[in-house]
């Protein structure tokens, strides 16, 4: 009668599936197990595959994701094949730019969730190369002033137009001259960090989780030409940022 008819699976390394029975995951060995998995995926030996017992242990016992992670919409950038993580293991957001706009935005009632009921320690907000959101708003931030539209037309450009302090600050540092592409390289990451502090200043929650040391919030950025994700760390002011209780960001997209 052959070989098991789940060989593969026996012989494939064990898989752990982490449900609400299980103690949360540390900030920084969820980090580890993200740079694991990232250099399986870039690697070519992915290992994440449950079958149907794992998934029925998730089913009853419910869920207790090791990090969250805020990605772009992006279709080249799928946060769990990256991660070479599994049913369970991320709680994952996304959106065009990966971006939270206001304290009203579904995100951060989301992020809330993830932080708050279900205890996850790790909250990752991942740009990526060649971002067209990110584009979008750099040509936007770049172009002369009398080519702007007085008002934006639609929902498309109203979010763009959330997205153009990181297009803004990227031009500045850059100077004149800079290309579009090398302005929107720099703004993606510069998007990264605004969207860190925008969580912490739109959110209560999180900040005060932040500040006790119950969670940690890092950038990445996915670099799609090659696969692999760069981790760039904590904000580089983020004593700073939870010192005290700032005024809430203006949301472009709430016309503040």
């Amino acid at each position: 009668i052959g070989q098991h008819p789940r060989i593969a699976d026996l012989l494939a390394p064990s898989l752990l599936i982490r449900t609400a029975r299980d103690p949360s995951v540390p900030a920084q060995e969820a980090l580890r197990l993200l740079k694991e998995g990232n250099a399986r995926y870039t690697s070519g030996q992915s290992t994440r595959a449950a079958c149907a017992e794992q998934l029925t242990a998730l089913a009853e016992h419910g869920q207790n994701p090791m990090a969250v992670v805020l990605g772009c919409a992006d279709s080249r950038c799928p946060v769990e094949t990256m991660l070479d993580a599994g049913p369970g293991d991320i709680f994952v957001l996304r959106n065009a730019g990966n971006t939270c706009p206001s304290g009203e935005d579904s995100v951060v009632g989301s992020v809330e969730f993830a932080t708050g009921a279900l205890g996850t320690k790790l909250l990752v907000v991942m740009g990526h190369t060649k971002c067209g959101a990110i584009k979008g708003a750099t040509q936007l931030a770049v172009a002369a002033p009398g080519s702007k539209n007085k008002a934006c037309a639609c929902a498309l450009d109203r979010h763009l137009e959330a997205l153009v302090p990181a297009a803004k600050e990227a031009a500045t540092e850059l100077g004149a001259g800079a290309s579009v592409e090398a302005v929107a390289a720099a703004a993606t990451r510069a998007n990264v960090l605004i969207t860190i502090r925008a969580l912490l200043e739109n959110s209560d929650k999180v900040r005060d989780l932040a500040r006790s040391g119950g969670l940690e919030l890092h950038g990445a950025v996915y670099h799609i030409e090659s696969g692999r994700v760069e981790f760039i760390g904590q904000h580089p002011r983020i004593a700073k940022l939870l010192e005290v209780a700032p005024p809430a960001v203006p949301s472009p997209l709430l016309g503040a």
